[in-house]
């Protein structure tokens, strides 16, 4: 066994074969520090082989979470590993004590470890959601004990709570540092996937939303969820952006109530329920999202402004398609909004970054603008192009049948569409299209 000294910077996990007062590649100062690795010589060398689907046919397990299922794809696959992230608070212990409660019941082995919380807060959790699977608990931030707990007992499902905590003993580096997550998470990784423990890594959020650490342990895992929501507000949203078993951008809607998170099987309904008598600024957009279509609410408004730079402000919609949007509606309906601010928000807290939308963000603005009410019964999906033209969008025959299944009875959409019974589709080719059907709505 050969051993090695290596020069890492904490901060960014540069490594050297001397040591400096500054990282080179982060510009840290006094980051980087000695520490010795040992290299095992192979003991053997592995060969490739065919395999087929029958040979290794793929596992599910069918968790009886419906949003976690429909995000996972279909159940968590054994063997899998994912990578939970979300900002503090958001719900994500509560999660996973519910998913290793589920997987007891289905009769299967599951193990949590927590390096964060004692014995005795989980417990209270515990006790405190009701779970009807019981589970046992190690507290504990060596990867060492993790390894030895795994490898003494076959378990079916494990959470680490969290990577960030975890830490080998060996490496002079903090708790948290690149160093230490690449060391743990390979390890973890590596050991779990060889007895076929799907496990999730709980992982913290900096600042900016990302999750902490490198960007490696990201491609490392088969999964990357993310957990999102205000936390005032009563929903949850969970988000993969990375899924080798399933659909990405997929998104499950849970309700936070005392016994735990719920999820939302009818989240259209969900998301326009508060919708009542409507004032002018309001549409209705179907927003398609991984495989389901969901119904959400878009809000503008235009008051005039004293000032000589007016505002311009979005909540849910890219602040850039935005200022893009007011151009083409002031070159081709040569209405002027120098003198107004424009505020825009997809109610629910859901961020959209599909550009179907932009149509029915127009018919608010202009709603807004000329105080027209468009009714609580019309919807509007399309993408403007800068000549003032809309253009199709994909799924426009699902969001038309979510529309049906609502009751809307008028939707506003690019030309080409289906027809579906119950639902009147407006062919719009222009947005002076949408401006006149507007108009004359209002007018009747």
């Amino acid at each position: 066994m050969a051993k090695k000294t290596v020069f890492s910077c904490e901060a960014c996990g540069h490594e050297t074969f001397k040591w400096m007062g500054k990282c080179p590649k982060c510009g840290g100062w006094d980051t980087i520090k000695e520490f010795r690795i040992e290299k095992e010589e192979l003991s053997q060398q592995e060969k490739p082989i065919f395999v087929s689907e029958e040979d290794l046919p793929e596992e599910r397990i069918i968790l009886g979470i419906n949003e976690m299922d429909r995000v996972l794809g279909g159940g968590i696959t054994c063997g899998s590993s994912i990578l939970l992230g979300g900002d503090p608070g958001i719900g994500k212990t509560t999660l996973c004590f519910e998913i290793a409660s589920k997987m007891v019941e289905l009769g299967f082995d599951a193990l949590y470890v927590s390096g964060e919380e004692s014995l005795r807060q989980l417990s209270s959790r515990k006790k405190r959601l009701h779970l009807k699977g019981s589970f046992p608990i190690l507290a504990t931030n060596h990867v060492e004990d993790i390894l030895r707990a795994v490898s003494d007992k076959h378990y079916k499902f494990a959470v680490i709570d969290s990577i960030q905590s975890t830490y080998n003993s060996r490496l002079p580096m903090l708790p948290g540092s690149v160093s230490q997550i690449k060391d743990v998470s390979t390890r973890l990784i590596m050991e779990m996937k060889r007895s076929e423990t799907a496990h999730v890594f709980i992982g913290h959020v900096t600042k900016e939303g990302a999750i902490a650490g490198p960007k490696i342990l990201e491609h490392m895992v088969d999964t990357v969820l993310y957990f999102e929501g205000d936390k005032t507000l009563p929903y949850r949203m969970l988000r993969a952006i990375k899924n080798r078993y399933g659909p990405i951008d997929e998104v499950g809607i849970f309700q936070m109530r005392t016994e735990g998170l719920v999820s939302v099987e009818n989240p259209s309904e969900f998301f326009v329920a508060d919708r009542g008598d409507i004032s002018s600024g309001s549409t209705l957009f179907p927003y398609v999202t991984g495989s389901r279509p969901i119904v959400l609410e878009v809000q503008a408004i235009t008051p005039k402004t004293t000032f000589s730079m007016p505002k311009r402000l979005s909540l849910g919609y890219d602040i850039n398609r935005l200022f893009i949007l007011i151009a083409v509606l002031e070159k081709v309906l040569e209405k002027p909004f120098f003198d107004r601010d424009i505020y825009i928000n997809v109610t629910g807290g859901m961020k959209v970054a599909d550009p179907a939308i932009d149509l029915a963000v127009a018919g608010s603005i202009l709603s807004s603008y000329n105080d027209m009410n468009i009714g609580k019964d019309t919807a509007l999906f399309g993408e403007i192009g800068l000549t003032g033209e809309i253009r199709k969008v994909i799924n426009m025959e699902a969001r038309l049948k979510e529309c049906e299944r609502l009751g809307i009875k008028r939707v506003l959409c690019p030309r080409g569409a289906e027809r579906i019974p119950g639902v009147e589709t407006i062919p719009l080719k222009t947005i002076r299209d949408l401006h006149k059907q507007l108009v004359e709505k209002n007018d009747a």
